[in-house]
């Protein structure tokens, strides 16, 4: 049956706007660029997929009749913020068109029938439980930069491991995430998901961590957990589900137990990092290498570029221990200390060729690790 419904303009942009960043996918099936309108009494249920994420919203609107029919996302999304009017009209016509009238413009949309769209998947609403969404934020804040990319041939480090652990009496989510290079771990405590159901451990998929962290944004509470191979958030009005990914994750409590973090230097994060924005400044395009010397009370940053030249930059540290000299990438250390809290870092080296611990005192719950690189020749600078 045809339907009829008017919406209201931000209610129809905030829903677009979500479901087209999972749509947004080149695919082989052309439904998957559409969202599923499934009319109802008073509302209007926007459902998305790619197969491995999807994403269900319920919104109010005023329904004059009935129906269900897919529209392009993209297009909906364009045209829902372009609209200069504070309603939107939707009415179904033959053959699938739909007429959307908004103010003093019309538009005619081609729709793809309901029956093609992949079917939203059943979950059970018991086996969640409630969670902060801040919670949830934090853990993909601080670790989802050092996930590999897509194209790694490890696929496991392509996801973000999510444990949920029982410590002295407390709950606690982790998340930890590596693309082969480094690795960043994240603690949460997390009150209320005692008689949660992870197993061991759950694979997340780069994609399926960045809907998370957009789905939880606007949210102060949450629903979370896990049925049939797939992770469910829940919140009043809409469901996210994602399809984990099999395997296991590399060993890294291996890694930890081998990291001493007695030979430690203290150094201000902020002067830190304006210092490593400078010198990347000068380092090769693909590595981002820098020579990291640590020297007394001195921590010496230098880079070489072949094109356009080198640099130096010296802060001062709190450190005792013997002579340093390592390579490392700089990007990466820049990217954890851009979200680590604190004023103050630790960064633990054993020697020369072990990796870089870091930490900070104000956020006892993140920790990274920098794998070192080798330098065949020193930078020109002095």
């Amino acid at each position: 049956m045809p339907f009829h419904f008017n919406i209201a303009k931000k209610d129809l942009l905030e829903a677009v706007s979500a479901q087209q960043n999972i749509t947004n996918k080149k695919g082989t099936l052309a439904i998957l660029s559409n969202v599923l309108l499934e009319v109802r009494s008073n509302e209007v249920v926007f459902t998305g997929t790619d197969l491995e994420v999807s994403l269900r919203q319920t919104v109010m609107a005023e329904v004059f009749e009935e129906g269900t029919l897919t529209l392009p996302a993209k297009k909906l999304f364009e045209l829902a913020r372009e609209s200069g009017s504070e309603t939107i009209n939707f009415k179904e016509e033959e053959k699938h068109w739909v007429r959307i009238s908004a103010g003093s413009s019309t538009y005619r949309l081609a729709g793809m029938v309901s029956e093609e769209f992949p079917q939203f998947e059943y979950y059970n609403e018991q086996a969640l439980a409630d969670v902060e969404s801040e919670v949830l934020c934090d853990l993909i804040d601080k670790t989802i930069f050092s996930i590999a990319p897509e194209r790694e041939n490890m696929f496991n480090l392509t996801a973000a491991l999510l444990q949920k652990r029982e410590e002295e009496g407390k709950t606690v989510l982790r998340m930890v995430t590596s693309d082969g290079h480094r690795l960043s771990i994240m603690n949460r405590e997390a009150a209320g998901l005692a008689g949660l159901d992870f197993g061991q451990s759950i694979l997340i998929p780069r994609r399926g961590v960045q809907q998370m962290r957009k789905f939880c944004e606007e949210l102060d509470i949450c629903r979370i957990g896990v049925d049939q191979k797939k992770l469910v958030l829940e919140s009043e009005h809409s469901v996210l589900i994602i399809r984990l990914m099999e395997g296991d994750f590399p060993d890294f409590e291996n890694i930890l137990r081998s990291l001493p973090a007695d030979n430690s230097m203290f150094i201000n994060k902020n002067l830190f990092l304006e210092s490593l924005k400078r010198i990347n400044l000068f380092t090769e395009d693909m590595f981002h290498a820098i020579r990291f010397e640590a020297k007394g009370n001195r921590l010496i940053l230098t880079s070489e570029n072949a094109d356009f030249g080198s640099a130096r930059d010296e802060i001062e540290i709190t450190y005792s221990g013997n002579d340093l000299c390592m390579g490392f990438n700089c990007r990466y250390f820049m990217e954890a200390l851009s979200v680590l809290e604190g004023d103050a870092v630790s960064a633990a080296v054993s020697s020369d060729e072990s990796p870089c611990l870091i930490s900070s005192a104000a956020d006892q719950g993140f920790l990274g690790i920098v794998m070192p690189m080798k330098l065949s020749n020193s930078p020109s600078i002095a």
